[in-house]
C-alpha cells in the first residue's frame, strides 16, 4: 500500500498542483504491486479547483489500473465542495487514516503492526 500524506494546508498553487499531477502518475506505477493507495489530507484545510480536478483525474486512472484509491481526513470545507459537486459519491472517503486502512480488507500493517 503506497500512503501519501499532503504537508500543504493550501493546495492552491498552479505550479504546486502540475507537480502533484506529476507525482499521482508515479504514484500509481508504485501502488501498482499491492493495488492501494491512500491518500491523507489531515493537514490540507483548502484546495482549488485544479487540485480537485487532478484528484478526478487521478480517481480514472485508478480505476482504469485497478488500483483502490481511498481519501481519508477530508477537511469540513473540502468535503462541502465534494457533497456540492457530488464527488463524495465518485471517491473513496474515510474519516481517518486506520478507517481507511481497514476499508481496504485488510489492516495493511503486517505481523507485528510495523509498515
Amino acid at each position: 500500500m503506497v500512503v501519501v500524506t499532503f504537508n500543504e494546508p493550501k493546495i492552491l498553487d498552479e505550479y504546486t498542483i502540475d507537480q502533484i499531477g506529476q507525482e499521482f502518475d508515479k504514484l500509481t506505477l508504485e501502488a501498482a504491486a499491492d493495488r492501494k493507495l491512500l491518500l491523507n489530507f489531515a493537514k490540507v484545510g483548502f484546495m482549488s479547483s485544479s487540485m480537485i480536478g487532478k484528484i478526478v483525474r487521478l480517481n480514472k486512472k485508478c480505476k482504469a489500473d485497478k488500483i483502490k484509491l481511498k481519501l481519508c481526513n477530508i477537511s469540513p470545507n473540502i468535503m462541502e465542495v465534494f457533497r456540492l459537486t457530488q464527488l463524495h459519491k465518485l471517491l473513496d472517503i474515510h474519516a481517518n487514516e486506520a478507517d481507511a486502512i481497514k476499508a481496504f480488507g485488510q489492516s495493511g500493517l503486517g505481523w507485528f503492526g510495523k509498515r
